[in-house]
């Protein structure tokens, strides 16, 4: 018994083609994992305000935009060098158009960056403007103090929450009731009712001529004293009796009576005034006073004034 060869059914290139295309496929789709993770591990928060508070992940890059500072760039270029305001101009916007500034990685809770920090970030990138080296440590000191007034960040940083799945419902000990079985039995029948309570017998109740009613009657209401005995009777007769009419014309005639006399009461009590005939003539004998009066005030009057005088 000798050792196995190679299968011939097999080609040795073909196996070793098809082993180096696993290989190769293996490689590629480890390196785009790690890839993946990799571009998600290093994406960093930038920040583009000046005064913030931004949310981010634990582990996540904290960043300043530089366009937050270029201001404060060039009020720190101008103190330090007075009337250079073209120098301070380009300074500005070269900071403005470098890469952000990364501040830290923003641990798990509640992390602030003071403008002190943001600064100090920020201050190696002065270097890189083309400001005169001799004026650099200038800039960088108020540039320093500008920033730490000015500027601030707060991140919160909290992990992801995961939603639990529902606890499943806790299952029931009690079982519903089983549905009783269908009766069999027949239900009794109705009782017979008592001799009280049935009805009494219409041939008893016998109609009384020229008397009220019994309590209950089954003959037609238009037989005399068919009615119940809670009808109304006619002018204090008993219910089924005929009124006689000369009572009614007799009471009416008093009660007409008794309304005149008190209408003749009442007119006896109260004064009505007459009218009187309205005249728009004067009379004589008070026209003839006036004109007496009036003469008799005029001598007196000259006489007056004659006395004086």
């Amino acid at each position: 018994m000798g050792g196995r060869g190679p299968n011939p059914l097999i080609k040795p290139k073909v196996r070793s083609r098809g082993l180096s295309a696993g290989l190769v496929g293996l490689a590629l789709t480890a390196s785009t994992f790690l890839g993946a993770g990799t571009a998600h591990a290093v994406e960093p928060l930038i920040v583009d305000k000046p005064l913030a508070i931004v949310d981010a992940v634990p582990g996540q890059q904290v960043a300043v935009k530089p366009s937050t500072l270029d201001f404060k760039v060039r009020e720190a270029v101008l103190l330090a060098m007075p009337l250079a305001f073209g120098q301070a101009k380009d300074a500005s916007e070269r900071f403005a158009a470098l890469s952000p500034i990364t501040l830290g990685t923003a641990p798990e809770g509640r992390t602030f960056y003071s403008g002190k920090d943001i600064a100090e970030a920020a201050g190696p990138r002065l270097a890189e403007i083309g400001l005169p080296e001799d004026k650099v440590d200038a800039v960088r000191w108020h540039f320093t103090n500008l920033v730490a007034l000015g500027n601030a960040v707060t991140v919160h940083a909290q992990a992801p929450e995961q939603e639990e799945p529902p606890p499943p419902p806790p299952p029931s000990s009690e079982q519903p009731p089983p549905p009783p079985p269908p009766s069999s039995e027949q239900p009794p029948p109705p009782p017979a009712p008592s001799p009280e309570l049935l009805p009494p017998d219409p041939r008893s109740f016998v109609p009384q001529p020229g008397g009220a009613p019994s309590a209950m009657s089954v003959l037609p209401p238009e037989l005399r004293g068919s009615a119940l005995t809670w009808a109304q009777g006619h002018y204090g007769q008993a219910p089924g009796m005929t009124p006689n009419i000369g009572d009614l014309v007799k009471q009416n005639a008093e009660q007409q009576k008794a309304r005149e006399q008190q209408d003749e009461v009442l007119a006896a009590g109260r004064a009505e005034a007459l009218p009187t005939e309205v005249t728009e003539r004067v009379a004589v004998p008070v026209l003839l006073a006036s004109i007496a009066l009036a003469v008799a005030t005029a001598a007196l009057v000259r006489s007056w004034v004659l006395r004086r005088q």
